[in-house]
């Protein structure tokens, strides 16, 4: 088949683009892929001038190619500023329109997009199904992110010699999680934070780096890692909803502590291919505890590995979706 897919190509943050694109290549597919952020220094420029008309004009774009390409489908990831009239237009050419939104539970879609233009939407959490229902979405699907083996794996000859190291971008609930965490373990930081903490935080101490990171960069940190900390931006908040970095850390076979959420024990066996918590109150005791046990650490990181090449690949994603869609 040959896919139409639309991706934010300049969001820094969510390479998960490029592996669906990359996973539907594994699997046979052609894909053309469009950007619709900005391309390039004359577009940014549009964009300046108003944001309405950039968007219009990347739409156009969008059916321009989709004449040219003549696609089998339309997928687009996120899918922000595609208008109901394009989906519309797209529709009408016979192409099936599918949407895959990674932003729950902090961002909902039907804030961003026309969720009842998609034929078929998935999103990153069960438990926001009932709120896009209420939206008018076609029958919302659950389908979480996963691992490039390509990228997410183990590095051979890579030694274990950070503690804790915690790779994401900055919100306060992180901060305050890892500024406790700090007052009794050394910590190893990446991620684009040196704008909102203050300049005398004890945290800047424990940053390796300050800004984006590749994810090259983040699998070679986890590889140094004894233990990767992952605490969700919505840690008690929201019980469920999960991130990318649930699978990234068990791709790297890295041994891993993240706060519970309710579909991680249906991806993961709590104390055998993970280490959870409910309470970050925990981590002191949980992280001395894993830290003074590389044979514990090493074993469920080996499970975790094992288990995420088995369930959790792109090309796992890709073939849930298109089977959802009734297009394998």
């Amino acid at each position: 088949m040959k896919f139409l897919l639309s991706i934010p190509a300049y969001t820094r943050t969510n390479p998960m683009t490029h592996f669906a694109a990359a996973a539907l290549h594994l699997m046979g597919h052609e894909v053309v892929a469009f950007n619709y952020e900005r391309e390039n220094q004359l577009e940014r420029m549009r964009e300046k001038l108003g944001k309405a008309k950039f968007h219009a004009y990347k739409n156009r774009q969008l059916l321009e190619l989709a004449e040219e390409v003549k696609p089998d489908a339309f997928f687009t990831v996120y899918g922000r500023y595609h208008d109901a009239a394009t989906l519309q237009e797209l529709k009408r050419r016979g192409l099936p329109t599918i949407c895959w939104w990674l932003d729950d539970p902090i961002s909902l879609a039907h804030n961003y997009i026309p969720l009842e233009e998609y034929d078929f939407f998935f999103s990153n959490s069960q438990g926001t199904a009932a709120v896009y229902r209420h939206y008018h979405a076609h029958e919302p699907h659950y389908l979480p992110v996963g691992v490039d083996p390509a990228i997410h794996r183990p590095l051979e000859g890579v030694e274990q010699q950070y503690d804790i190291v915690f790779a994401g971008d900055w919100h306060p609930v992180r901060e305050r999680v890892l500024l406790e965490l700090a007052r009794h373990h050394r910590l190893t930081i990446i991620g684009p934070w040196q704008r909102n903490i203050p300049k005398n935080s004890p945290l800047r101490e424990h940053f390796l780096r300050f800004g984006y990171f590749t994810p090259a960069e983040m699998a070679l940190l986890f590889n140094q890692a004894r233990i990767v900390l992952n605490v969700h931006q919505w840690y008690q908040r929201w019980e469920y909803g999960i991130n990318p970095r649930l699978f990234e850390a068990s791709g790297c076979r890295s041994f891993q502590l993240s706060d519970n959420k309710t579909e991680i024990a249906d991806l993961y066996v709590p104390g055998e291919e993970i280490g959870l918590y409910n309470d970050a109150a925990e981590l002191p005791e949980l992280c001395a505890h894993y830290l003074a046990r590389p044979d514990e650490r090493n074993r469920i990181a080996a499970n975790a590995y094992a288990r995420t090449l088995r369930d959790h690949t792109y090309v796992h994603r890709m073939t849930q979706m298109l089977q959802v869609c009734g297009l394998s």
